[in-house]
């Protein structure tokens, strides 16, 4: 009796003592990455207490054996704990430079390779296994992308089809921009392998034009930017620019 009343006086105060166990989703959460793939992304469902250790991650080859040398040393933290992003080597990832010319890139078209986390602050260690596909030499192009409009008056959602992944850091460089000229607060969220953006508006759509706005530092997973690849020499020095689609909600018999 006494346990049951000390459990039942923890869940009162805030649940103190009790601890929530911490899960992580990889990203890219596709099936497949490119052979040139520059970042990979964790996101945590609590923020980490202590600081993220490289100490915990390893990349393991079709053989079973761990690619040694795969990542930059660097985990790259956000501001509020919950994200990581781990790089591969880009010293390996770029060609022309040494380390790509001494041991190559860590990942080789037709293989397959199993990223394991294993921090202990995780509830159990964290596997992702993705298919090597070849190098990546496309840039996103905005400008092609589908969109699927949402209808007049309603919060039906704006659906994006982007034809090719994102880096998973792009959800939050694509936006909308409403009649007034101000951002439209909603929810944005990569889908499908990172393949298709949906955003739902917290008001409903209004007459007048809209504009869907990408950020210039909207990246694929390998890197490339719509204004040039990462492989090119000068890529990393190049200032690349926001683009702006015009689009209109559409009356209710209009939509498909």
């Amino acid at each position: 009796m006494a346990l049951w009343l000390l459990a039942m006086a923890r869940c009162a105060f805030g649940g103190v003592g009790i601890s929530t166990p911490t899960t992580a989703v990889v990203f890219p959460s596709g099936p497949a990455v490119p052979e040139n793939l520059l970042r990979v992304e964790l996101r945590f469902s609590a923020p980490l207490r202590i600081p993220f250790s490289m100490d915990h991650v390893k990349l393991i080859g079709s053989g079973g054996r761990e690619i040694e040398h795969a990542f930059l040393d660097l985990p790259l933290p956000s501001a509020d704990g919950r994200r990581v992003t781990i790089l591969m080597d880009p010293g390996r990832v770029k060609s022309g430079l040494m380390e790509n010319r001494i041991l190559g890139r860590a990942l080789h078209v037709g293989s397959t390779v199993t990223l394991i986390v294993d921090d202990p602050q995780l509830s159990a260690p964290v596997r992702k296994t993705w298919w090597v596909t070849s190098f990546d030499a496309e840039v996103p192009r905005p400008a092609r992308w589908t969109l699927d409009l949402p209808v007049l008056g309603t919060r039906d959602a704006l659906v994006i089809h982007l034809h090719a992944p994102l880096s998973s850091t792009a959800e939050s460089f694509i936006a909308v921009r409403g009649p007034d000229e101000l951002r439209v607060s909603g929810v944005g969220r990569l889908e499908r392998g990172e393949t298709l953006w949906r955003f739902t508006p917290r008001q409903p759509w209004k007459p007048g034009a809209y504009a869907l706005v990408t950020h210039p530092d909207l990246e694929d997973p390998a890197g490339n930017r719509p204004c040039g690849l990462f492989e090119a020499v000068a890529a990393s020095r190049v200032q690349c620019e926001g683009t702006v689609r015009v689009f209109r909600a559409t009356e209710a018999k209009e939509k498909s």
